[in-house]
């Protein structure tokens, strides 16, 4: 950090700083005598710090049999060092929420950010073999202090920052050109200022430069849970873009050796402990406006970082191999004329060689059958021509809604037929219902009153629970399903149910 920054930082006097609590926290922190009466003692002085350990401690994270009454009873259920980190964490995070007075920071972004990578901190403890899971959460949540510091000290600094924030690598970058240095060197900096332990500043120093540590360093492990936690945090803020899940699955091997499945493992625990999260903080972690966040984040990972990694690529290989053979012939072969779906020919391969590779290794494999509901009567009513923008419009939603490994194919008339690739029954039920809401919710304006349909949607899984003995078999089965869906009242998916 260069002199005239610190000298501005040490002039300015709104920096954030530990409130009394805080600073009598990091005492006992710092205190090898600290015993459990002590910590007790101070941490009653803030009865809010108080409820929050005891719902901690009687939260689903420790799993108690009995009701956590006391203070005292949570001390010895979750160890004192535990304790301590837990309430600074509160303490901390309280004070400095507060004070939101300045341009540029997005304040809810950063602090779920923080609470995010706190979250992902504490579940990659016991991975990377951390011993102090609820140190590991502290130090994650307070990564970017650095951030709080310098909006205040450096004029302007965070102003049309907004995408930046959302990908620290690059926020990182903007900071080292104008002032030199970055938010993680200044969190440091104010750590050691305020007297807090040596393991804690080093996991803010190099939580962007976690390299700067030997990984056989006795802190090279939390150093790189830290840094591991905010490309969690940016999965998790950013779950439409698949670029932050392939870096979360990068990292994940590089900082701490963690495989795609241990990987999936880890998000499967992150999802089950957000809410918790959420309840003990009193905030929303997740974003109200995408209600599908967990879902995007479980299907990229499926796709892109679990075992569906290996099929899908064996899909395209065999794919690449069919073009090969057939490049001859033109694009538009392929493909409906009307709708720019792939259509029944190249339907029937893509198929053939998913259901072989999904019997190859015992991986699941889902097919939708999809028609419009009532298309005739839109024909009858404004004509072909609006049938056939409606055509068209109905598969972009469609390919909008699923993921790039997915295939949309045109079956014939108003009817599509979806195969996903690697997608068990629970995943394919997500996104048939996201299909059937998505095209309920559209209007399209090219007729002068406006146009609503809707899509009656059947679905079968192969190889999970359920297994069929040919393709035919597995897409009457999804054809099924969909008379059922038409049965039922139209606008819904349906999964097929074999008949006992």
């Amino acid at each position: 950090m260069t002199p005239e920054l610190q000298a501005k930082l040490q002039a300015c006097n709104n920096l954030p700083s530990p409130p009394g609590v805080a600073t009598r926290i990091v005492d006992l922190a710092n205190d090898p005598n600290a015993d459990m009466k002590s910590i007790s003692n101070v941490i009653t002085l803030d009865p809010a710090i108080t409820a929050k350990i005891l719902r901690v401690a009687n939260s689903p994270m420790y799993a108690q049999r009995s009701t956590v009454e006391t203070l005292r009873k949570a001390l010895i259920v979750l160890g004192l060092n535990a304790t301590v980190s837990l309430a600074l964490s509160f303490s901390l995070l309280k004070s400095w929420q507060s004070k939101q007075d300045s341009d540029g920071l997005d304040y809810e972004l950063f602090w779920r950010r923080a609470l995010l990578s706190a979250t992902a901190a504490r579940i990659l403890a016991p991975v990377a073999g951390v011993q102090d899971a609820e140190e590991l959460f502290l130090n994650a949540l307070i990564q970017d202090i650095g951030m709080l510091a310098l909006t205040r000290a450096v004029e302007d600094l965070y102003i049309d920052t907004a995408d930046m924030q959302l990908h620290q690598e690059r926020l990182i970058r903007h900071e080292r050109s104008k002032i030199g240095t970055d938010h993680a060197a200044v969190g440091g900096w104010l750590l050691k200022r305020w007297s807090f332990p040596n393991r804690l500043e080093q996991g803010v120093a190099a939580s962007h430069s976690p390299d700067r540590v030997p990984k056989i360093h006795e802190n090279g492990k939390f150093v790189r849970c830290v840094a591991l936690s905010g490309l969690f945090a940016e999965a998790y803020l950013n779950p439409k873009g698949e670029r932050h899940f392939k870096e979360l699955a990068t990292g994940a091997l590089k900082l701490l050796g963690i495989d795609k499945n241990q990987l999936a493992d880890l998000m499967e625990v992150m999802n089950e402990q957000i809410p918790t999260i959420e309840s003990v903080f009193e905030t929303k972690l997740i974003d109200n406006s995408s209600e599908t966040i967990l879902e995007e984040a479980r299907e990229v990972l499926m796709l892109r970082s679990l075992r569906t990694l290996q099929v899908v690529d064996d899909l395209h290989d065999k794919a690449a191999h069919l073009e090969s053979r057939t490049r001859e012939l033109e694009e538009s072969s392929q493909r409906d004329a009307l709708t720019g779906l792939y259509n029944r020919g190249y339907l029937d391969e893509f198929l053939a060689n998913a259901f072989k590779v999904a019997g190859e290794r015992g991986e699941p494999l889902s097919v939708a059958f999809a028609d419009l509901d009532h298309f005739k009567s839109v024909n009858d009513t404004h004509g072909h021509q609006v049938g056939d923008q409606l055509l068209v419009s109905v598969a972009k939603m469609l390919e909008k809604n699923t993921r790039s490994a997915d295939l949309v194919a045109r079956y014939g008339g108003e009817e599509f037929i979806l195969v996903f690739p690697g997608t068990d029954k629970a995943l394919v039920a997500m996104i048939c219902e996201r299909i059937v809401k998505a095209i309920a919710a559209e209007t399209y304006d090219f007729v002068e009153d406006g146009l609503s349909v809707t899509i009656s949607i059947g679905y079968a899984t192969h190889g999970e629970h359920m297994s069929f003995s040919s393709i035919d078999e597995f897409v009457h089965a999804a054809d099924t399903a969909l008379y059922t869906a038409k049965m039922e009242g139209r606008n819904r998916s349906v999964e097929f149910q074999k008949a006992s």
